[in-house]
């Protein structure tokens, strides 16, 4: 996984090394839903010079399409042309939605953090109208990912939730627009959900001097995170998730995935070992 993570690295030109102490830098976490932008956020957001949303930038301000708004929870690629955005596009107002957020952070701290899953599709927009703008994408298993899309998905949107074949998708189409995008832009930053588990200093300290900052003084791991109205220890959860794939869903995520799973490093799974 670190080895093929460490090739997308190198064909997107990231730029990791610290950089001098920006008077003011917006870093934005992008990756599909479910892929551990939640768990990173609040990590980040621990940073005593990262100012941060209470919750996704997305649901704070009137310019965005809002996918639960258009009936696609968990779902943007299924209505991709109304999130897709490059610097070619004029989009929405930008400076309303700076005054949008700028009322909700902490304007002392130098780093503004946004995450929202559906900007994922609109980087390169993000990076004309924020300067100066750093991107942190994070990839996690597609298993993982495609079952938790299907499981949190709104209940009263999707009574039945998606079909595990469009979470599938979903995860592909997510990672396929950022590969697509990263040459576009100047600052960014590929991470693992697998390794910000098994080595949170790590790479929380890489993102931090990514952003010009200096490393955590502290981090109080063992202090529970609340991802998604659940409280937990940082842990690495994609068992757990996998787990609760049958042989018909693993066989349609290899089906639609099994390509961009190898691609970012992950073992495909045998259909006819699912328990």
């Amino acid at each position: 996984m670190r080895e093929s993570l460490g090739n997308i690295a190198r064909e997107c030109r990231i730029l990791a090394t610290p950089a001098p102490r920006p008077s003011k830098c917006w870093l934005f976490l992008v990756g599909c839903y479910n892929s551990g932008t939640t768990l990173l956020a609040q990590l980040l957001a621990r940073h005593p010079d990262i100012a941060s949303f209470p919750t996704e930038g997305h649901f704070i301000t009137s310019q965005f399409v809002k996918d639960y708004d258009v009936g696609l929870p968990r779902m943007w690629a299924r209505g991709e042309h109304l999130f897709r955005l490059t610097e070619q596009d004029e989009g929405p107002d930008a400076e309303r939605i700076k005054k949008e957020w700028g009322v909700r952070l902490d304007r002392r701290k130098p780093v503004f953090l946004e995450k929202s899953p559906p900007n994922t599709a609109r980087t390169r927009w993000l990076q004309s109208y924020f300067a100066p703008a750093k991107f942190v994408a994070i990839v996690r298993n597609g298993y993982a990912v495609a079952e938790g899309i299907r499981r949190k998905a709104d209940p009263r949107h999707l009574p039945e939730s998606w079909p595990i074949e469009d979470c599938a998708r979903q995860w592909v189409r997510s990672n396929e627009i950022l590969r697509e995008d990263s040459p576009y832009l100047d600052h960014v930053l590929w991470v693992s959900y697998e390794s910000l588990t098994e080595s949170p200093k790590e790479v929380l300290n890489s993102i931090a001097r990514f952003a010009g900052l200096p490393d955590f003084a502290e981090l109080e791991l063992d202090r529970a995170l609340s991802v998604h109205e659940r409280e937990q220890p940082l842990a690495n959860l994609n068992h757990e998730s996998i787990e609760r794939l049958n042989a018909q869903d693993v066989a349609a995520i290899n089906r639609v995935a099994g390509s961009a799973l190898r691609e970012f490093g992950y073992e495909l799974l045998d259909p006819d070992s699912t328990i």
